[in-house]
């Protein structure tokens, strides 16, 4: 079910229920969650935006952009969904703007719109642009906390490898926590470029303070890409580290084996030879046993020394 909510010039926020309850020229800011199709075609012709540039918004294959269409620009985001699967871990985020209003559609629900405090800090915005750079920052802001649960989640699986508790559940873990930041890392890097063309752009004409704002969300996302980066090197250690023990307990595993089948099978030599139905040394004697025994035991400490000096064990 669709969300419209607008923000007017005056701060005074509303609901609305149909995408023809908007203004024919919009002014101040709305949001639309979960839109369809068919609120697409309806809010293309009720305020005369690009049709094609709406239909973009519900790709789920959206790549970060920016163009100009009709006195509009629309400014296609990917931010993270919160899910578990790994199928969509970002979705496409489109922001339409121009001088007099600022649209922000999404084909689900928006994670910058979660937060209960966006209407009121939107409401004293004092232009457009302002809120749109309050907006993107908003949106950097969602990365960097999902940025930090996937530090933490790396942390945890550390610490387990260290006491040797890491089960099947963490290796999928670990799986999905990499494809999460390479998509993350693919939905950011295209950002600073980005933004930097935002800040060059004289038609938005920005204030100092909204400059300054502005050059605070690139360096953020910047530092967010760095973070993803730096994860995903620890990722790789990790899991190499991680093959490289399992393959030292497999390998002492097989050495234990082996071990075990020489102790085994030398003494086994023995007595089997005198296991057999025909005239051996001794079979008559009432010490043949002792003998047998005794035989037996010298192989295997002779084998234990030999795996001394070969440093078996």
């Amino acid at each position: 079910m669709h969300m419209i909510t607008t923000v007017g010039s005056s701060g005074k926020a509303s609901k609305l229920a149909h995408i023809t309850d908007l203004p024919t020229k919009p002014s101040g800011i709305i949001l639309i969650e979960s839109i369809t199709h068919t609120e697409i075609k309806e809010l293309a012709s009720h305020c005369h935006l690009d049709h094609g540039n709406l239909c973009d918004a519900l790709d789920i294959n959206e790549v970060p952009r920016l163009e100009y269409r009709d006195d509009y620009d629309y400014l296609y985001l990917r931010l993270p969904t919160g899910s578990h699967d790994i199928a969509q871990v970002t979705q496409p985020v489109l922001l339409v703007y121009n001088k007099a209003a600022l649209f922000l559609i999404t084909g689900n629900k928006c994670p910058i719109t979660a937060d209960d405090s966006l209407i009121k800090d939107l409401a004293v915005m004092p232009s457009v642009t302002s809120a749109l750079v309050y907006l993107l920052a908003r949106a950097v802001d969602t990365f960097d906390r999902q940025i930090k649960i996937q530090t933490d989640a790396i942390h945890n699986i550390v610490i387990k490898m260290q006491k040797h508790k890491l089960q099947n559940e963490d290796s999928i873990s670990f799986i999905m926590i990499e494809e999460q930041i390479n998509s993350f890392v693919s939905a950011l890097t295209p950002l600073v470029p980005l933004f930097n063309r935002l800040q060059s752009d004289r038609n938005l004409r920005m204030t100092t303070a909204t400059n300054d704002m502005l050059t605070d969300v690139i360096l953020a996302t910047q530092q967010s890409i760095n973070i993803c980066n730096a994860n995903a090197k620890r990722i790789t250690s990790i899991g190499n580290a991680y093959t490289t023990l399992s393959n030292d307990s497999l390998n002492r595993i097989m050495k234990t084996l082996t071990i075990a089948t020489l102790l085994i099978a030398a003494p086994n030599l023995v007595f089997s030879m005198y296991g057999m139905n025909v005239k051996l040394p001794m079979q008559w004697e009432d010490t043949a046993f002792i003998v047998t025994l005794i035989l037996a035991i010298a192989i295997v400490i002779l084998v234990i020394i030999w795996g001394k000096k070969r440093r078996l064990f």
